[in-house]
């Protein structure tokens, strides 16, 4: 693998360790357990790696969700994870503020070549994990506890 697909790697895994210690905190916070559990992953352009999935249970060692890393390798973002409970999943995506643009150019006889930059998300003010309320609108919305714990009610139906 070459230094700069190194990086996006050792990136995305850095960024998927540092949102762990956030969940487990606020887990904890909850009376909820968790443990890490090595998986492999496969991607083209690095080849196999390993990084660690959360099983997130209650008390009694029910269940309620996994955490997967999914991928560096994302399209409009640097890296996903799913949230994944009985019920539904959802997505999680790793964004940097400023740098999910699509530029679009075309020539104008008067002026020249005209360019524009459109941002594929709204709501984008800082590096972080997102989740995206709605793919059609693009509404991007920063993961913190309390939207980490409404999507988590959501995929599993345990209330919290």
């Amino acid at each position: 693998m070459d230094a700069k697909k190194d990086i996006i790697l050792n990136n995305y895994l850095n960024n998927v360790y540092e949102l762990y210690k956030n969940i487990k905190v606020w887990l904890k916070e909850k009376n909820l357990l968790f443990k890490e559990q090595d998986i492999e992953i496969y991607e083209e352009n690095s080849g196999k790696y390993h990084v660690s999935k959360l099983l997130v249970t209650d008390e009694k060692n029910n269940q309620i969700a996994e955490i997967l890393p999914v991928g560096a390798w994302t399209i409009g973002a640097d890296g996903r994870i799913d949230l994944t409970g009985k019920f539904d999943q959802q997505i999680l995506i790793y964004l940097k503020n400023n740098s999910n643009h699509l530029s679009t150019a075309s020539a104008n006889k008067e002026n020249g070549e005209l360019k524009n930059n459109y941002s594929l998300y709204k709501g984008v003010d800082q590096d972080g994990w997102y989740w995206i309320e709605y793919t059609r609108f693009g509404k991007a919305h920063v993961l913190n506890k309390g939207l980490f714990f409404d999507l988590l009610s959501e995929i599993s139906d345990h209330e919290f």
